[in-house]
């Protein structure tokens, strides 16, 4: 046998040996440890995979994030307004109010207002006898009786009231002598309405029907007496001069409209109006 032959049969003697030594050792050490011991190995290979898969041990992690480069959501600050809505209806634009409008005299019509005309304090209202004015005063006590120097009440302190409105009279004289007093002052302030009406007869006194006390000023709306007709009864039917909107609201839609709210007319012609 040569010596290289020798060598290689001593060296698988040696490796048999080896062998022979590694399976004594796992003999007394048992194979359950040798499992068990594979088993951990394994799980904490596949943790660490997972971990690395995370991006827990990268550099571009953020702490308590399991998404790499993961960005906090976006917030914008909450802005508390007022809903509004907007709902189009028809509707019928007109005059607040209707009333008659009566004459208390005696005599006969010969002149009327046209149906439209808006008539205030200190105009003529309609005309009796020979062109005799009738006259517009603002006040919530009808005429009811001739009013003359030294008769007091609540019709001669409205009287009072539109002579100084006008102009006629001032405000201090009146006062001193009571605004419900017919006084020296007040004669002289209907006199100087008459004049300016052109009213000569009686100076300084009203008889019953020479004026109309109305609370505002009146827009004829209809013409119910005629020329040549008497001047006591219904003269005029008029309404007031403000405007009026009138919807024919559905009631389930009453709910949704209060007083106050703004409305916006849209006229025939295509224009709007704030109201």
């Amino acid at each position: 046998m040569n010596e290289t032959a020798y060598r290689g049969r001593d060296a698988s003697r040696r490796a048999d040996a080896l062998a022979a030594a590694g399976a004594g050792r796992a003999h007394r050490r048992g194979p359950g440890r040798r499992v068990a011991a594979g088993v951990v190995v394994v799980v904490l290979a596949a943790g660490g995979v997972a971990a690395w898969r995370a991006g827990v041990f990268g550099p571009a992690g953020s702490p308590g994030s399991g998404v790499r480069g993961a960005r906090p959501p976006a917030t914008a600050a909450v802005t508390r307004r007022d809903l509004s809505a907007v709902t189009p209806v028809t509707a019928t634009l007109g005059y607040a109010g209707s009333y008659p409008v009566t004459g208390q005299g005696s005599g006969t019509l010969t002149w009327l207002p046209p149906a439209g005309q808006v008539i205030r304090q200190g105009q003529v209202l309609y005309k009796t006898g020979n062109g005799s004015p009738v006259v517009l005063l603002y006040g919530q006590v009808p005429a009811w009786r001739a009013l003359d120097e030294g008769v007091t009440g609540h019709d001669v302190s409205q009287l009072n009231h539109d002579l100084v409105a006008l102009g006629d009279a001032g405000s201090a004289e009146i006062a001193a002598l009571g605004w419900d007093y017919y006084s020296w002052e007040t004669q002289a302030g209907v006199e100087k309405l008459q004049s300016a009406l052109g009213i000569s007869f009686p100076p300084g006194s009203l008889p019953l029907g020479q004026v109309v006390f109305e609370p505002e000023a009146i827009r004829v709306s209809q013409v119910t007496g005629s020329l040549g007709g008497p001047a006591g009864g219904p003269v005029l039917t008029a309404t007031s001069d403000r405007h009026q909107v009138s919807v024919p609201l559905d009631a389930s839609q009453q709910s949704q409209v209060k007083a106050g709210d703004t409305v916006t007319v849209t006229l025939p012609d295509g224009k709007t109006v704030a109201v």
